[in-house]
């Protein structure tokens, strides 16, 4: 007696941590994809499986909690189609598709709100302007996909389109907080770095030891430059921010640099060499680490901030041309 009931247990723990979510696909015509895997956006791997000779294929997702997967199909001569798209562990998606030359169209898709959602998203993404696609997010701001495809498609245009990550995030983030879009996106709309805010006071040590404060530069545009003497994107750059500052020097112009560097050596050398003229260079000596970049978000270099008189953001990540027509449009 003990003995079945120790059984039954142990298979009630098995069936109460098992979580399966199950995708089925078809293709429709002539399909040259021959394997479909499945990974989490972190590219932690979940699953793969054969696409059968007929097109069909069924994958059984273990999966302990809804989160935003990627379906990476692969075939013949290297090809490769992907479908991105949220998955929950009670999820019992069918999706019917057929490989286009170009992509891989879906034609239906039941089962879960979110493939439904995909299926539209694919119906309207080619044919509508990004306004029509942004209400289209913010119509179905409920659901995950949602914010993954926005992310997907205006990622490279964040800022112009930060008040509708806003209301996705604010929307997904409670029920997903788990899940590494939502926290990336999250970093993104809690970021002080936007244009028409008042950019974060910055206080560093100079070459020569010396505190300097970027708010003592109040009434001038300032162009805040993150950099690095071991950036060679930065060091490409730096020419071309040499000439806006010996261009616009005399009206009111200056730049405040910020260097990731963590020897001091390299760091003085490079100002030198690449002749950076104004008197605002701070480091403090700790590359990524450096609590200022932190402040300001900086994952990449070079990156800059241009600040208006007044102290707010006026434009951000200006390089080469860029940077001269907005000085231009600016200053007089």
């Amino acid at each position: 007696m003990k003995k079945r009931l120790f059984v039954f247990f142990a298979l009630l723990l098995v069936a109460a941590g098992s979580f399966a979510a199950t995708v089925k696909g078809a293709f429709i015509g002539e399909n040259p994809l021959q394997m479909v895997s499945v990974s989490y956006l972190t590219n932690d791997f979940i699953t793969t499986t054969p696409i059968n000779p007929d097109g069909t294929f069924t994958l059984n997702l273990d999966i302990k909690q809804a989160d935003c997967l990627a379906f990476n199909f692969t075939g013949e001569n290297g090809l490769r189609r992907h479908l991105y798209f949220a998955v929950s562990p009670s999820d019992n998606v069918t999706l019917k598709m057929s490989v286009t030359y170009y992509d891989l169209m879906i034609s239906e898709a039941k089962g879960s709100a979110d493939a439904v959602f995909l299926k539209k998203h694919q119906d309207k993404v080619n044919t509508s302007s990004k306004e029509e696609m942004e209400a289209f997010y913010l119509e179905n701001k409920t659901l995950l996909t949602s914010l993954l495809l926005a992310y997907i498609n205006f990622s490279n245009e964040f800022y112009a389109h930060k008040p509708m990550f806003k209301t996705l995030y604010n929307s997904v983030s409670a029920k997903y907080p788990y899940s590494a879009l939502v926290t990336e996106v999250g970093s993104k709309v809690t970021n002080p770095i936007e244009i028409g805010a008042v950019a974060p006071e910055i206080e560093g040590v100079t070459p020569d030891g010396k505190t300097k404060k970027l708010s003592s530069l109040r009434g001038k545009y300032v162009l805040v430059d993150f950099w690095a003497s071991w950036c060679r994107p930065c060091r490409g750059e730096n020419p071309n921010v040499v000439a806006a500052y010996n261009k616009y020097k005399g009206k009111k112009f200056d730049v405040f640099s910020v260097s990731l560097d963590s020897d001091a050596g390299a760091w003085k050398n490079a100002i030198e060499a690449d002749g950076l003229a104004w008197k605002n260079h701070v480091c403090t000596f700790k590359r990524w680490n450096c609590p200022i970049a932190r402040a300001w978000r900086v994952n990449s270099i070079p990156f800059s901030v241009l600040i208006a008189p007044d102290g707010k953001i006026v434009a951000i990540s200006l390089r080469g041309e860029a940077l001269q027509s907005k000085l231009a449009e600016l200053i007089k």
